[in-house]
Formats: C-alpha cells, structure tokens, sequence
C-alpha cells in the first residue's frame, strides 16, 4: 500500500469530499493547491506539542478531487526539499494507527 498524507472522511454531500491533511504549519501544501488551480476549504487544526507537523480537516467539490490528490502526492518531495525527512514515516505511523 502506498503511503499517504491524508485520508478522506465519510461525510455525505453533494458537491464536497472531506479529508483530513498533515502538513506543516508553514502551509506547504497551500502553493501545490495553487498551482493545481485546487480551491480547498480549510477547517479546524490540529497538533502536538514537539510535532512539526499538523493535521487539518479540508473540504474540496467533488469535481477537483482529481487535482486536490494530485497536488498530495507532490506534498511528500516538497517536504523532503524543505527539510521535512520524517514527513512518510510520521505519515505512515500516523494512518497505521487509524486504519
């Protein structure tokens, strides 16, 4: 299974899918959804204290979740690139204790 940085809530609606994020609270993944010309919603967020990384809870429509998951697989390389090495391990970890 590939490792990922979300996973997708189940939440009935229409025109939106739910997910839940980690990213950095430099915003990193902000310029990937620009660049995918992606509009994300963003809610609540979450972290730990000593954590440099944070989750938060995004809805996207329906229509771009193509992009929106696009623009997450490239959020792993630009991690590595800005210092971020243990960002798939946390990941990984972090989704293995949900699933």
């Amino acid at each position: 299974m590939k490792p990922t940085n979300y996973i997708k809530l189940k939440r009935f609606s229409f025109h939106y899918c739910y997910y839940m994020i980690i990213d950095v609270p430099e915003y990193l993944a902000d310029s990937l959804f620009i660049q995918e010309q992606v509009r994300v919603d963003f809610g609540s967020e979450y972290g730990k204290r000593g954590s440099p990384y944070i989750m938060i809870f995004c809805k996207v429509r329906k229509r771009d979740e193509g992009r929106f998951l696009q623009a997450l697989d490239n959020l792993g390389n630009k991690m590595l690139l800005m210092g971020y090495t243990d960002y798939r391990e946390f990941c990984s970890g972090f989704f293995s204790g949900i699933n």
